[in-house]
């Protein structure tokens, strides 16, 4: 009986985490280069020994991780020559104060000195280090390789890194990712094309997260209940039974 509240709880809880990778979805469903995350559920008997040396099972349900999807978000013109899309795998390289991070946010602008940098004003790298516009050159043009342009003169190219699949990174926000361990290396992307005047947008469903968030509270609601009529015996068993 004990156990049957115990797993109630679990579950709830469970549920109640869902709910709040679901809810920062939908919350981040305008967000350049979003990716949707969810949550994984493990169960698993632990076992144990009473006061007599006999071994039981008692069963635990508990979250296990937080997975990101990684899927491609639909291509959203802008016409900006400053916003590019990755086309295929890999991400931006960015240098951030706590070092390399990597986003496929390609919302770029042009800070005081002349850098690439992100909204957040992180430098865009290279693949010889921070990209550098020259506004007396006119117009940038970036193509498909990444390269940028100026009146036909190169002011470097985009460094696209990418990972060993499936990625091992999280979250560093401002929809930046940081690889696990900190020390993985990345690699050169391969397979990717940038298009320029585009923005990747966020790869997040509002009709599968919606129909997510009724189920999932329909889950928590079925836990609760059945921690409610585990409580109910529980209390007859002590209050009732035991003084018959």
């Amino acid at each position: 009986m004990i156990q049957g509240l115990t797993l109630a709880t679990q579950g709830m809880t469970i549920m109640a985490q869902k709910q709040d990778e679901i809810s920062n979805n939908l919350a981040n469903i305008n967000t350049t280069g979003y990716k949707s995350s969810g949550l994984f559920a493990k169960s698993f008997e632990k076992y144990m020994s009473n006061d007599k040396k006999e071994v039981f099972a008692n069963r635990e349900i508990k979250a296990d991780n937080v997975f990101i999807n990684y899927s491609q978000g639909p291509a959203l013109k802008t016409s900006n020559d400053l916003d590019l899309m990755i086309q295929g795998t890999g991400f931006f390289t960015v240098q951030t104060p706590q070092g390399a991070r990597f986003t496929r946010n390609g919302n770029f602008s042009i800070d005081s000195q002349g850098y690439l940098v992100t909204s957040d004003g992180n430098k865009v790298v290279g693949n010889t280090g921070a990209i550098r516009i020259d506004p007396k050159l006119g117009t940038v043009t970036v193509n498909k390789d990444g390269e940028v342009m100026q009146s036909n003169i190169s002011r470097g190219t985009l460094m696209i890194s990418d990972f060993v699949k499936p990625y091992n990174m999280s979250r560093d926000g401002s929809s930046l990712f940081k690889p696990l361990p900190d020390d993985a290396k990345p690699v050169a992307s391969k397979g990717f094309a940038v298009m320029q005047g585009f923005l990747e947008g966020s790869n997040v469903s509002p009709v599968r997260s919606m129909v997510e968030m009724i189920a999932t509270y329909r889950n928590f609601e079925s836990d609760q209940k059945a921690l409610q009529a585990q409580d109910s015996t529980l209390d007859k068993a002590v209050n009732v039974v035991a003084k018959m």
